[in-house]
């Protein structure tokens, strides 16, 4: 039998949240940011879906801003988290992998990952 190891070096919490993404190189002309709904979280990246298409590819420099809501501080300790990162990933989701793999709407999505860079700030949440 073959058991997985855990090499994430940060929990990562599983929450229906948004996100928002603005490309780097694009900021200062104006362009809109990418709104995307987060699949998880952790203090290492994000994994969201955003509609198709987009314009974010694998290597784009990003700033990511998550904020949490109270009532989900039990799942990740922190109230926003925010700073810049790289696109790990960018592809198109196969709506058959998973029933909830895919959020509900019928509208083609692409799956992105954002790998933060290691100053990201996180704010915690205050009890």
């Amino acid at each position: 039998m073959r058991t997985q190891v855990e090499r994430r070096r940060f929990r990562r919490a599983e929450m229906d949240i948004s996100v928002t993404i603005r490309p780097v190189k694009t900021a200062a002309q104006g362009t809109a940011p990418v709104i995307g709904q987060v699949r998880d979280v952790s203090l290492a990246g994000v994994y969201c879906y955003v509609q198709a298409p987009c314009l974010l590819s694998a290597g784009d420099v990003v700033t990511c801003s998550v904020e949490i809501p109270p009532e989900a501080s039990h799942a990740f300790p922190f109230s926003r988290v925010q700073g810049r990162g790289w696109v790990i990933r960018a592809e198109a989701v196969n709506p058959g992998r998973r029933e909830d793999d895919v959020p509900q709407g019928g509208e083609p999505v692409v799956g992105v990952a954002v790998s933060f860079a290691p100053d990201v700030t996180a704010l915690a949440t205050i009890s």
